[in-house]
């Protein structure tokens, strides 16, 4: 019986294993920080490489001769080299000036002079969809000469490491640029005709 107080007061001043135990209760919050930071690096570096792609579609659209889905398909392929399974969606409008874009269409003629779109009444459809609004995508496509073009690209992909259990961020990162460019006046820029409403 005389063993057992010996033994317990021996392991009371036994120090050997006390690092294990510490360690355990660093290395969650130290996987946890290693774990974002090369989640982040990655999602800054995808980024980067979108900003770049854009800077590169903006550098084509200048183009007399340029394709608009070759500058799309280019876009996509450089992200999905660096995120094969990456969803890309790219959007792209024109405009004639700068102040159309998010800008309520200009009436043309006011009949009554209320600001508003009345029986009789005509404006500048910038978007070409044959309703007065806030024009915010602009004409479908990248127009023609001297027109302001803006490309938007959104990228989704799923995240490399599975960190997003551990903070509840989900498993997927979105990322967006826009870009805009006025293309060449290779020729004339085209002008608006006004529509009336009848």
């Amino acid at each position: 019986m005389k063993l057992l107080p010996h033994l317990s007061r021996r392991l009371a001043d036994d120090q050997r294993g006390a690092s294990v135990p510490e360690f355990a209760l660093i290395l969650i919050p130290l996987c946890l920080i290693l774990f974002g930071g090369l989640e982040i690096g990655y999602q800054i570096y995808v980024r980067s490489v979108l900003l770049g792609a854009m800077e590169r579609a903006t550098r084509l659209t200048t183009l007399q001769t340029v394709d608009s889905t070759a500058v799309e398909t280019d876009i996509e392929a450089t992200i999905k080299r660096l995120a094969p399974n990456a969803t890309v969606r790219t959007t792209k409008g024109s405009f004639l000036q700068y102040s159309q874009i998010n800008a309520m269409e200009r009436l043309t003629k006011d009949t009554n002079n209320n600001a508003t779109l009345d029986s009789g009444d005509c404006w500048e459809d910038v978007d070409d969809n044959g309703v007065r609004n806030v024009v915010t995508e602009g004409k479908t496509g990248i127009g023609g000469a001297d027109d302001i073009v803006r490309y938007n690209t959104v990228v989704t992909y799923n995240r490399i490491l599975p960190i997003y259990r551990f903070t509840g961020i989900g498993n997927t990162a979105t990322l967006s640029a826009t870009t805009m460019t006025r293309r060449q006046p290779y020729e004339l820029q085209n002008v608006l005709t006004p529509k009336c409403k009848a």
